[in-house]
């Protein structure tokens, strides 16, 4: 194996180039929720926000004007900038006691690279999965929210009171078909027409096993019996124009604390809650938001000494550092994010009662 010319002859210490391609995908093929909220990289978050904003409302209309008269001043989507550039995600890790571990199990110095870049990998993703907890979030109340390292911010997307605070009642004998209708109703008074539901797994089983659904869907015989799903996706298609359901029921480490065994303990949790079912409206390429990655601030302090910009451009930037004293060489994964709402009326969000 050829000898890893390490960067300024420190071990461990991957030439920047190197970092390049990793971090470069953050979609999930098996995530639900970047289906309806995809991502993008973007050089400024708040002129990207406020063209996506603007893009995608309701039109408002121009008046008439006489010929001598002076034009009406129209108004620009308001944009929450105090809040939206304060999405820095970064983790690092002491790679210095990484390798001194992999060394006394026999691992050759050479080796080493590829234990780095999978550490720099892990490191990656776990940025991405800070960046998926915020968009779930976003499904489930129509707000993120920053409570974590000394910061305490919300950004507000507008989304009207009224639209996250309804509830449905999804028993065996609940009326589900009215109480969709409603929600749908509002919707199209709202200028948006409901074209999907987000929601847990448990949400949806508890509507097919409802009498009602199974009585409008396959007549009285099929009451007690529980609907096919794809029949009932069928259904809530033709009677709503529902034509998208998405279930998500992923976990993730939300937190995590050293046992005395050495052993990490983890803290799992939901992305999405399993109480709550959100009817959204899509644009007409099927999404209702989009995830923002901007540079972090190591990338624009690199610009600042070396006055040439990157050839490549991940979405999550992978640096290294080495300190003097004591000698510890950092990994550390850095991304810059913030999902972005087209419409603040194309969420309906309700509790399950």
């Amino acid at each position: 194996m050829p000898r890893i010319a390490w960067e300024n002859d420190i071990l461990g210490l991957v030439p920047k180039t190197d970092w390049l391609d990793v971090g470069t995908i953050v979609t999930r093929p098996n995530d639900p929720v970047d289906q309806v909220i995809d991502d993008t990289k973007t050089d400024n978050l708040v002129a990207e926000w406020e063209s996506l904003a603007a893009e995608f409302q309701i039109p408002v209309m121009a008046q008439f004007h006489g010929f001598d008269t002076e034009a009406k001043t129209t108004f620009r989507v308001p944009v929450d900038r105090h809040n939206i550039e304060k999405g820095l995600i970064k983790v690092k890790i002491n790679q210095s006691e990484r390798m001194r571990t992999l060394l006394r199990s026999g691992v050759q110095n050479d080796d080493l690279y590829d234990y780095i870049i999978r550490d720099g990998i892990r490191l990656s993703d776990q940025v991405v999965t800070r960046s998926k907890v915020a968009k779930n979030e976003l499904l489930a109340t129509g707000k993120v929210t920053i409570k974590e390292n000394n910061l305490n911010l919300t950004v507000d997307y507008g989304v009207p009171n009224a639209n996250t605070s309804l509830t449905l009642d999804l028993s065996s004998s609940a009326d589900i078909i009215s109480q969709i209708q409603t929600i749908v109703d509002s919707a199209k008074n709202a200028g948006v027409t409901i074209t999907g539901i987000y929601t847990s797994s448990a949400n949806i089983n508890k509507m097919r096993q409802n009498a009602g659904l199974q009585t409008a869907i396959n007549g009285n015989i099929g009451a007690g019996s529980m609907i096919r799903k794809t029949v009932m996706e069928e259904f809530l298609s033709e009677e709503f124009g529902i034509n998208t359901i998405l279930t998500n029921d992923l976990t993730y480490g939300k937190s995590a604390t050293v046992g005395a065994n050495g052993r990490p303990n983890i803290t799992t949790a939901r992305y999405f809650p399993q109480n709550k079912v959100t009817f959204f409206a899509t644009n007409p390429g099927g999404r209702l938001g989009r995830g923002l990655w901007g540079d972090p601030p190591e990338i624009d302090n690199a610009r600042f000494y070396s006055n040439e910009e990157p050839s490549s451009s991940p979405f999550v930037y992978v640096t290294q550092k080495m300190e003097w004293d004591p000698a510890v060489l950092w990994t550390k994964a850095s991304g810059l994010f913030m999902p972005v709402l087209f419409n603040p009326n194309s969420l309906y969000i309700a509790t399950v009662s």
